[in-house]
């Protein structure tokens, strides 16, 4: 599975629930995709781009969308 934060020129994200994200991607053509993931994956996810977030930090990212 590709990482949504990296591997896509534009990423927005939906929480679903406490455990679920949608996330919509647009890849470098304009491409649009949806992907929904756990929130544990996203929040791995997006850690492998921004490494400096802790997870207190993410977890509160991803409770307003982004």
């Amino acid at each position: 599975m590709p990482n949504v934060f990296t591997d896509y020129a534009q990423t927005h994200w939906v929480p679903i629930n406490d455990d679920m994200v949608t996330v919509q991607t647009v890849d470098a053509a304009g491409r649009r995709e949806t992907h929904v993931l756990s929130v544990a994956d996203a929040l791995a996810q997006f850690k492998v781009k921004y490494p400096f977030v802790d997870d207190a930090q993410a977890a509160e990212l991803f409770a307003r969308g982004g």
